[in-house]
C-alpha cells in the first residue's frame, strides 16, 4: 500500500505554493510564503483605504462611495485574515494537545 502526500491528493499543492507534500520543509515555506502573501495585501488594501479617505476629506476625491467601498474591502480582508490566523493558531493548539 503506497501512501501519498497530502499535496498530491487533495490538491492543495495550487492553494498553498510550495506544498509537494514529500518534504515537510517544503510545505512549512509554502504556507509561510502563503500567509506574508496574505498579510502583505491586506496590508495594500487597508493602505489603499487610508489613501482614499485622505483624498476625501483633502477635498481630492469627491467620490464618498468609491471610499465607503474601499473601506469595506479591507474590513472584510483583515477579517478574513484574522479567522485565517485564529484557525491555524487553533489548529496548533489541537495538534500539541495529542498525545504521541
Amino acid at each position: 500500500m503506497e501512501l501519498k502526500g497530502i499535496g498530491s491528493d487533495l490538491g492543495l499543492g495550487a492553494a498553498l505554493p510550495g506544498v509537494s507534500g514529500t518534504k515537510s520543509t517544503s510545505v512549512v515555506e509554502g504556507a509561510g510564503k502563503f500567509f506574508s502573501e496574505l498579510v502583505s495585501k491586506v496590508n495594500d488594501m487597508q493602505t489603499q483605504s487610508d489613501q482614499a479617505i485622505q483624498g476625501l476629506a483633502t477635498g481630492e476625491n469627491k467620490n464618498l462611495h468609491e471610499v465607503m467601498i474601499s473601506m469595506e474591502k479591507a474590513s472584510i480582508s483583515f477579517q478574513f485574515l484574522a479567522q485565517v490566523r485564529n484557525k491555524a493558531v487553533e489548529a496548533y493548539q489541537e495538534v500539541m494537545r495529542m498525545q504521541v
